[in-house]
């Protein structure tokens, strides 16, 4: 039943959200700190409950509660910051697509090494290690283009590619992700 909800909610509100940040960028770039710190801070305590009630908070091995007190910093000092928090939103926008690009070269190199089609986790790596980048080097002046490829990107992840095609989506990709 949750896999049903998730592909619901990426046909039909990943293509809405995704022509919302492309038409508002702007306006999403000056709110984004209260929107991604209040989203953090949520999850943060959503995350921490959950955990105190499945007890995973006891395990020997668990970073649980750690990683939602991290998030939940995270997420406040966001929202106290405003928009002095979007050259770390923004550094931190680019390390997570660093190491985004990071996947699609492990991708194209297996891919290569398989004698399989390459193409298209190598220009992803392409795109994604630029675009990181640029953001890593220059956050606020190129933070509302990112947030235009975010919104192009959510409608782009809403559009499946055929199975058949060699660049499709087949189990032989998932191994190597």
């Amino acid at each position: 039943m949750a896999a049903k909800l998730v592909e619901k909610l990426r046909i039909i509100v990943f293509p809405i959200l995704g022509v919302v940040l492309i038409l508002c960028s702007g306006h999403v770039t000056r709110i984004l700190p209260y929107l991604l710190g209040g989203a953090m801070a949520l999850t943060a305590v959503l995350r921490g409950i959950n955990d105190y009630k499945t007890r995973k908070l006891v395990q020997d091995h668990s970073d649980e509660l750690t990683s939602c007190i991290v998030l939940l910093i995270m997420g406040v000092a966001f929202i106290l910051q405003g928009s002095n928090a979007l050259g770390a939103i923004g550094t931190t926008w680019a390390m997570i697509g660093i190491g985004k690009a990071s996947k699609s070269l492990k991708q194209a190199i297996c891919r290569l090494y398989q004698r399989q089609h390459f193409a298209i986790p190598a220009i992803e790596f392409l795109l994604r290690m630029t675009l990181a980048l640029i953001l890593l080097f220059h956050p606020f002046e190129k933070f509302s283009t990112h947030i235009i490829i975010l919104g192009l990107e959510l409608i782009a992840v809403s559009i499946r590619l055929p199975q058949s095609l060699p660049f499709g989506n087949n189990s032989k990709d998932k191994e190597t992700q």
